[in-house]
């Protein structure tokens, strides 16, 4: 979008004119205003936009305002140099009518001058922009910055026009070649708001014809567009090719592709550009040209050592910025000599040379490796307010243990120096000086980093200047000031400070607000600093009205219940609170675009209205799935192991085997949702799974505002039968309905209410006693309540932060179940950074669950423990009470038997995890971990049970961060001594154990 870097401001005459700094070269020169037959003062001289062409003068006003009779009176005029006097006297002559409040001038940036806006005051201002005819095809957000209207723009008739080229030009770029654009207004006189609307009538989009390279032999082209038409291009969805639709992020994608595709080890990347899109409008395709200018002949040699082709293209940023100048082949020696100091060649040199030959640069890296060394010792000289333990804790370069060789590069020792400084001058030590000592006792070297920490500056005393409506102590509210007397100063917390000053007036309705800040030494002692914070308050802004603008299909009342927590009539105008009623409404999840901001900017008024502004997402999605399906009937077999519903996974042993069988059919996946029902944010979504072996439908209901309360509530329910699985047939059903509500602002606490029930059959079961008979038919209603805690910073690994989560639920065959029971399942895990590298993660874990009415609780209910996730000395399920079943693939033949456990549960369940985590300096995000894991599964609530078979288990593991999560590997061994199981165990999964 466009922005405003101009704006000349009229005020009422009672107020005095007010000069604002100017910002990113945007000069604001304020002018004084007339109330009616009020006095007038002249305005400031702008020489900054003097002379320059003015390629439009418009004004912006009521409807009811005679525009051509204002423009009688404006004397600058189009066509003409700017000119500030004319402007004065164009300012006077609309002053002298006494119809307007005030007179704003706001001056834009063209591409050939500038534009010279008046405000006309009370003016009006664009609401909503829309685009019917547009539909799904086209992101509305995209839509709407391609008209390049920004928000709290006043409304005049030139915009409707540069409007429609605007977006004109966004369809052509998307191949709309034949569109049409018809702009309208609808006004809304009673909030001076001005809605545009541009109807679009797209037409087909363009294919591409023919596709041109220009600056190619036919022979390279005819390469270049047969791997464009290739089957890498189309999996990599950049293929570019004649009868394809045409838009020009397929033709950008394409040439990336383009650009690696000639890219080799002798050339760098060719510049490619698109110079031209020839539309012929009689088919109603596209001719696309492309000019191709081949890449710069490079070779690049490293003598005196080995490094991989692809390491070196990592390392010699010629290919990367696809050129070769000096600077780029320098930064290359400079990462030649950090890698190898970092492979333990701390001495290593490295020189280069370049020769040009008939347009081709040969670039040849001589290096000297030297001997190999060991980084012995880290050290800290001349410290004394930060401990060695502290500082070394910001350096990079860090000690080799054992038969490591450490980590060290000159970059290495740049990149600490600078961190020490920082760490210092944070501290108060401006005139601090570092300097690093590398000392070469081969082959072991040591680093001394020399400290001069010189005087420490400290806070003499803080003034807060200005703030004449607001006390410190409110301003402090959120976030106290770090500089007070007797604290260390320094120039980063000087600016924190002034920013978060600048915070707590922008969030108390203060728009307007400036904060400086200076700081002098005193007199008496250079070291001893005044800081002062001088606050400009500016007008206070409470919001007169709110506006909803954009609904179609959705309650205002139901904009205004979710807004209303946040902005309100009559409080203030806080930037803040419309940021987070922007969130709230974004969070329905039935709106692709929200904007909450004032009706115009906030200059000198006391109120002003606030404009809600929605898009509404589309109403109906629907995804369809065909396709064949082929199925080993195999199940879980061979991993040794079943999965059956309701149970935890068992393992079957080695020996047991099934008849694979494939199937094959047709499988079909449909689901159809409908958003925003009523106009109340509901959603409704049904769907089905067919295949051979497995049928399921499902159908959903959810309501972020049950019945406009604060609650958001879900009904699911879904019946499947699956046969995938040789070994049982299964059909289960699910009904819930779910109830939630946020507890606090931040929804870190949450509290679920649920009623569900569930039925699970399981039959043609064909290993005997695997599961019991009590257990093949299981009818589960249960009550429960759910408490939920959450304020980790990252879920799958967390450094600080508290994740808990309480489960109390009643079951009963009063409800339709086939037992009574209650059941509590609770766990607290917190994670606290002991320093910047070691975090202490701990967790428990409790679950008791009781029968009644002489019931017993069943299977599917009970508490099961052991594995990756709970206690890392057992197997998978292997902790707690288990029950011996005989294994047979054929009954007949004794030697296809073996006996395996089956996990029965337990009534009571506690764990008790704790890990201590660091990085491991071997490799870059490699990670380790300590733990220890105590507890156990028991088969009644116990107390002495509880003590006789508690289990303790001890293990280290390994780390290894990936965009989705640390990879896991764990090695878990059982102190406490347990027949028939092993007291070593394994586990490789991602994310953490909790």
């Amino acid at each position: 979008m466009k922005s405003r870097v101009g704006r000349f401001v009229v005020a009422d005459l009672p107020r005095r004119a007010r000069c604002w700094g100017a910002s990113l070269a945007v000069l604001l020169i304020c002018f004084s205003a007339i109330r009616l037959k009020a006095q007038q003062t002249q305005p400031d001289t702008n020489a900054g936009f003097e002379g320059q062409p003015v390629t439009s003068v418009v004004i912006a006003a009521a409807s009811s305002v005679d525009l051509n009779a204002m423009r009688q009176l404006i004397k600058q005029q189009s066509g003409q140099p700017f000119s500030n006097d004319a402007l004065r006297e164009s300012v006077q002559a609309l002053q002298q009518t006494q119809k307007f409040s005030q007179v704003q001038v706001s001056i834009d940036p063209e591409q050939n001058g500038i534009r010279v806006l008046f405000i006309l005051q009370p003016a009006d201002y664009v609401g909503t922009i829309e685009f019917p005819g547009i539909g799904t095809r086209l992101p509305y957000t995209q839509l709407l910055q391609s008209v390049s209207i920004p928000q709290q723009t006043a409304y005049f008739p030139e915009l409707l026009e540069a409007g429609k080229n605007n977006l004109l030009n966004y369809l052509h770029k998307n191949g709309y070649f034949a569109a049409e654009v018809q702009p309208e207004i609808q006004r809304d006189e009673p909030h001076r708001v001005v809605n545009l609307i541009f109807r679009c009538t797209l037409k087909k989009q363009a294919r591409i014809r023919d596709i041109k390279l220009s600056g190619m032999s036919e022979r390279e082209s005819a390469d270049l567009q047969k791997a464009l038409k290739g089957i890498w291009a189309m999996l990599k969805a950049e293929s570019l090719k004649p009868g394809q639709k045409y838009s020009q992020q397929r033709v950008d994608k394409s040439i990336a592709f383009m650009r690696a595709h000639l890219r080799s080890n002798t050339r760098l990347a060719p510049v490619i550009k698109l110079s031209a899109t020839n539309y012929d409008a009689s088919t109603n395709r596209v001719d696309v040209v492309l000019d191709v200018t081949p890449g710069l002949r490079v070779s690049v040699r490293v003598s005196g050592a080995h490094v991989s082709r692809r390491m070196l293209r990592k390392l010699v940023p010629v290919y990367e910025e696809d050129a070769a100048d000096q600077d780029l082949i320098e930064e290359g020696k400079r990462n030649l000599t950090a890698y190898f100091q970092t492979k333990g060649y701390f001495d290593v040199t490295v020189d280069s040379h370049t020769d040009h030959q008939g347009g081709a640069v040969n670039i040849a890296y001589e290096v000297s490796r030297g001997s190999k060394h060991r980084l012995s010792g880290v050290y800290f000289d001349g410290n004394e307010y930060f401990s060695d333990k502290q500082l070394r804790e910001h350096v990079s370069v860090e000690k080799g243990l054992f038969f490591l060789h450490g980590s060290y590069s000159e970059q290495l020792v740049s990149k600490s120096v600078a961190a020490l400084i920082g760490l210092y001058k944070d501290e108060g030590f401006e005139s601090v000086s570092i300097k690093p000592k590398v000392e070469d006792f081969n082959p072991e070297v040591v680093v001394t980093f020399e400290i001069k920490e010189g005087p420490r500056d400290t806070v003499a005393a803080l003034d807060v200047t200005g703030n004449k409506t607001q006390p410190l102590s409110a301003l402090e509210h959120k976030n106290a000031l770090r500089l007070k007397p007797g604290k260390p100063f320094s120039p980063k917390f000087q600016e924190l400070d002034r920013t978060d000053l600048l915070a707590a007036y922008l969030d108390r309705g203060y728009l307007n607000a400036a904060v400086r800040s200076s700081a002098a030494p005193t007199p008496e002692d250079p070291h001893k600093i005044n800081v002062t914070f001088a606050v400009e308050e500016g007008p206070h802004t409470n919001i007169s009205d709110v506006v909803f603008l954009g609904e179609k299909h959705t309650r205002p009342k139901l904009i205004e219940k979710v807004a209303e927590t946040s902005v309100k009539p009559g409080q203030s105008l806080s930037e803040g609170e419309s940021l987070q009623a922007e969130s709230d409404l974004y969070n329905l999840g039935i709106f692709d675009w929200v904007n909450v901001n004032a009706l115009r900017p906030i200059v000198d008024q006391s109120t002003e209205e606030l404009l809600i502004k929605v898009h509404e997402s589309a109403l109906n999605t629907m995804d369809i799935g065909l396709g064949l399906e082929i199925i080993p009937r195999d199940g879980n077999v061979p991993t040794n192991s079943v999965v059956v519903p309701g149970i935890p996974p068992i393992s079957l042993g080695n020996k047991f085997t099934v008849s694979q069988k494939s199937y094959v059919g047709p499988r079909v996946e449909f689901d159809f949702s409908r958003h925003n029902l009523w106009g109340s944010a509901q959603t409704g979504t049904i769907g089905t799974i067919v295949s051979r072996l497995d049928q399921r439908v499902f159908a959903n209901y959810s309501d972020p505002r049950f019945i406009g309360s604060s609650w958001s509530s879900l009904l699911s329910v879904s019946a499947e039968r699956t046969t995938e699985n040789p070994i049982y047939t299964a059909e289960e059903g699910l009904a819930s309905l779910q109830f939630q509500k946020a507890l606090n602002k931040k929804r870190t606490k949450n509290l679920i209410l649920r009623y569900s029930f569930q039925r699970i059959d399981l039959y043609n079961i064909i290993i005997p006693n695997l599961v019991l008979p009590s257990d093949q038919r299981v009818r589960l209603s249960t009550f429960d309540v759910e408490y939920t805690r959450d304020t980790r910073d990252k879920p799958l690994d967390a450094h600080h932060g508290v994740y808990q989560t309480f489960d109390f639920g009643v079951t009963s065959k009063a409800f339709g179940a086939s037992d009574d029971f209650l059941r509590f399942l609770g766990q607290t895990a917190f994670y606290f950074p002991v320093k910047p590298w070691l975090v202490w993660a701990n967790n428990f874990r409790l679950g008791l669950a009781e029968p009644f009415n002489g019931s017993e609780v069943p299977l599917a209910e009970r508490f099961f423990s052991g594995g990756a996730d709970s206690l890392r000395g057992y197997p998978i399920n292997g902790a707690g009470p288990q029950r011996p079943v005989p294994v047979c693939s054929n009954p007949s033949d004794p030697s296809t038997c073996t006996l395996i456990s089956v996990p029965v549960g337990g009534d009571m369940l506690f764990i008790f995890n704790s890990e201590a985590r660091f990085p491991l300096p071997i490799y870059h995000g490699l990670g380790g971990v300590i733990f220890y894991d105590g507890g156990n599964v028991y088969s009644s609530i116990n107390l002495r049970q509880f003590a006789d078979q508690f289990t303790h288990s001890v293990g280290i593991g390994l780390r290894y961060q990936t965009p989705v999560g640390p990879i896991r590997f764990d090695v878990g061994y059982r102190i406490t001594s347990v027949p028939g199981v092993n007291a070593a165990q394994y586990f490789v999964t991602v994310g953490q154990s909790f």
